[in-house]
């Protein structure tokens, strides 16, 4: 008998867009659980002549498959895949007079345009502009890019905020098409020594994420899903199939 107990490295890779090769495969991080679900899209017949009416026969209509892991990686790179995203690069920098909405009060927090700040300096729009004091008059919330108004009383709005900002990376939810990778799972069979098996998956068109926790007890993960496809790029009789393959020691 043959026992398997999956452990391994998944990577991913986005298609060459002539052959279907695998460009830079790129490792994902920790994967506590992969799964693949192939399905055949079917009709059946039943005969009307026996008064039993029974199945004879099945036609299979299309033929398909479903992929699932979990991920603990929270790095760009897995975001962009799971939020259809693209990650802009925000050097450092300085900003000088950003007007606040006028009409703040004490105890509101406003957002200025840039986070994990510092340096900061506010100041009213009256003619000869008045400094407020930090502590005294406002509050930084330096990371959240936000100031906290604890007293406004006497200064002419709207208020004017000088400071630094640090680089950051940023990744917007729904820039991107719906990305097409090969799947790679370089793993061993801990029931079998550690003897090596290989999968690959030629075509996923991944899904976005349905469930990004983001408070929690525990080290949070998020599930990465997709269609597995046909590559019609391979021949249908070959040797490599068109869906993909498993591989283990002859």
């Amino acid at each position: 008998m043959s026992y398997f107990s999956g452990q391994g490295r998944v990577y991913l890779a986005a298609r060459d867009p002539l052959s279907g090769n695998p460009l830079s495969l790129r490792w994902v991080g920790n994967v506590p659980d992969l799964k693949i679900s192939l399905k055949t899209e079917t009709v059946e017949h039943k005969e009307s002549y026996s008064g039993q009416r029974l199945t004879d026969l099945q036609l299979i209509k299309g033929k398909d498959g479903e992929f699932s892991c979990t991920l603990e990686d929270i790095s760009l790179e897995n975001l962009e895949l799971s939020l259809y995203g693209t990650t802009n690069s925000i050097t450092a920098g300085t900003v000088t007079d950003e007007a606040l909405p006028s009409g703040v009060a004490a105890g509101e927090v406003r957002l200025l345009a840039h986070q994990f700040i510092s340096s900061v300096n506010v100041t009213d729009s009256a003619a000869t502009p008045a400094t407020l004091v930090a502590g005294t008059h406002y509050k930084v919330h330096a990371a959240q890019g936000a100031i906290e108004f604890l007293n406004v009383t006497g200064f002419t709005q709207p208020f004017l905020v000088d400071y630094s900002h640090g680089s950051a990376k940023a990744t917007a939810m729904f820039r991107s098409p719906q990305p097409e990778v090969w799947l790679r799972f370089d793993g061993v069979n801990t029931a079998a020594g550690n003897a090596p098996v290989i999968v690959d998956l030629y075509r996923v068109a991944i899904n976005p994420t349905k469930d990004l926790s983001l408070i929690g007890t525990d080290i949070q993960r998020f599930e990465l899903d997709g269609r597995v496809l046909a590559d019609t790029l391979r021949p249908a009789d070959g040797a490599l199939g068109q869906f993909g393959r498993i591989v283990m020691p002859g």
